[in-house]
C-alpha cells in the first residue's frame, strides 16, 4: 500500500509538470557562445519567466535560466560574485536568478559551472577585434571613471580608455587591492578606445575594482600592462537597520508616518496613525495587532496607579482597559505618552521585516507576515 501511494505521488507531480509544460510550449534556445551581454545596459522591461520543458529531471520544472527569453550562458570563473554579474539589471533579484538556475546558495557560485544570466547582466561592453598589427609596447594613455563615488541606484558611472596593443581586456576584479586579479577565461576583447554605456544598480555597498588590461604580443617587449580604478559605491537612501554579511541598501526612503508612543511595565504601546492599528509589544519579543477603535469622547480608564506609574488615556487607555488594565500583559503605564512622527523602511524587496521608528531615536524591527495579528519585534537601536 505505501509502495502504491508512493506511485500515486510520482505520477501525479509528472502530470502536473507535463501540464505546466503544454500550456507554454517552449523551445529550448541552443546554447551559443559562453558570456555574450548585450551591447548596452537596458534591462528587460517587464522579465517574464517561462515553465521549462518537461523531463524526467525534476528541477526542470522548476529551474528554467536556461530556457528565458533573451537569458545567455555564463561561465563561473575565480572570484565571481552574482550581485557583480547582476549589475544593470533591475526587476530582478539575486535570489530570483539564483532559484532558476538552481543555485543553493546565491553567495557561493560553483567555479567552472555555465550559469544563465538575463539580458543586461555582467559588463555589456561592445566587443572588439583583435588587432591586425601587434605594436612593440602595450601602453594604457588613459583609464577613468566618470566619478570616483556613485549611488547603488541612480543615473550609474560610466569608465572611459584609450590604449595602444593588439588586445585589450575590461573585468570586475576582487575589491581588496592585495588580492590577486585574474581575467576571466572567457573573457572577451574591449576595444582600444571606448566609452562604456552607464553601469548601475549596484547590490553591495564598498569599493568596486575595475581593471582593463592591454596585451601586444609575446615576442615584444613590455607585451602586457594593466590599470584599476576603483569606484566606492555608496546607499542611495538612508538606512534604518543594518544588515549581517554583505553590506546591502535600502529599497525605499525612509517615510514618516503619525504616531503615538508609551512605555509600560512590561512592554510597549505604538499606535500608527496611517494604519489605524495599535501594535502592543511585549518584553518578550512578541507583538500583537490591534485595530484602533477609540472614538473621540470615550471614557478614559478610572483605575490609581501605584506611585511612580500611570494609566493610559485615549486609544491605549481603551484598549488597555480591554486587555485586563493592571493586570494585563503591559501591567501599568511608566511614563506618558508621545506623540512624534515616525520613521518606516522595509528591510528588503520582500522581507517580511520592517524597521520602525520609536520614541527617542529607538529602532524597532518588526517581523510581521502579511495579513497575520501577531508577530516579533526586536529593538536595534537606541
Amino acid at each position: 500500500m505505501r509502495c502504491l501511494i508512493v506511485l500515486c505521488l510520482m505520477v501525479t507531480l509528472m502530470a502536473a509538470g507535463g501540464a505546466l509544460a503544454q500550456e507554454a510550449a517552449p523551445t529550448a534556445t541552443p546554447v551559443g557562445p559562453l558570456w555574450v551581454p548585450s551591447a548596452t545596459f537596458t534591462p528587460s522591461p517587464t522579465p517574464g519567466f517561462t515553465p521549462s520543458p518537461e523531463g524526467d529531471d525534476p528541477r526542470l520544472v522548476v529551474c528554467g535560466a536556461p530556457f528565458q527569453r533573451g537569458w545567455f550562458p555564463y561561465r563561473v570563473y575565480r572570484h565571481d560574485r552574482l550581485a557583480d554579474l547582476l549589475v544593470g539589471v533591475d526587476g530582478l533579484t539575486i535570489t530570483q536568478v539564483a532559484a532558476l538556475n538552481c543555485l543553493d546558495d546565491p553567495a557561493a557560485l560553483p567555479v567552472g559551472a555555465v550559469i544563465w544570466l538575463p539580458p543586461g547582466a555582467a559588463a555589456g561592453i561592445a566587443p572588439g577585434e583583435v588587432g591586425d598589427r601587434p605594436t612593440r609596447r602595450a601602453t594604457i594613455f588613459e583609464f577613468s571613471a566618470s566619478a570616483r563615488q556613485v549611488q547603488n541606484i541612480g543615473p550609474g558611472i560610466s569608465f572611459r580608455w584609450r590604449a595602444e596593443g593588439r588586445t585589450a581586456y575590461f573585468y570586475i576584479c576582487p575589491p581588496e587591492p592585495e588580492k590577486t586579479c585574474e581575467r576571466p577565461l572567457d573573457a572577451r576583447p574591449v576595444p582600444l578606445e571606448y566609452v562604456t554605456p552607464a553601469i548601475g544598480g549596484f547590490y553591495y555597498v564598498g569599493p568596486v575594482r575595475y581593471r582593463l588590461e592591454v596585451l601586444a604580443g609575446d615576442d615584444y617587449t613590455d607585451p602586457y600592462t594593466f590599470e584599476d580604478v576603483t569606484v566606492e559605491v555608496v546607499c542611495t537612501h538612508d538606512a534604518m537597520g543594518e544588515v549581517a554579511g554583505y553590506q546591502t541598501c535600502p529599497v525605499e526612503p525612509i517615510r514618516y508616518v503619525p504616531a503615538a508612543w508609551q512605555a509600560f511595565e512590561n512592554g510597549v504601546m505604538m499606535w500608527l496613525g496611517d494604519r489605524r492599528e495599535i501594535w502592543v509589544m511585549t518584553y518578550d519579543g512578541h507583538l500583537r495587532v490591534y485595530a484602533d477603535r477609540y472614538q473621540e469622547g470615550d471614557p478614559d480608564p478610572t483605575a490609581v496607579p501605584p506611585k511612580g506609574l500611570a494609566v493610559p488615556i485615549r486609544g491605549f487607555g481603551r484598549l488597555w482597559a480591554e486587555l485586563g488594565g493592571a493586570e494585563s500583559v503591559l501591567g501599568w503605564a511608566t511614563g506618558g505618552e508621545r506623540g512624534y512622527q515616525a520613521g518606516w523602511q522595509a528591510a528588503g524587496r520582500y522581507s517580511y521585516t520592517t524597521y520602525v521608528g520609536g520614541a527617542s531615536g529607538i529602532i524597532y524591527a518588526i517581523t510581521l507576515p502579511p495579513g497575520s495579528q501577531t508577530g516579533y519585534w526586536a529593538q536595534v537601536r537606541g
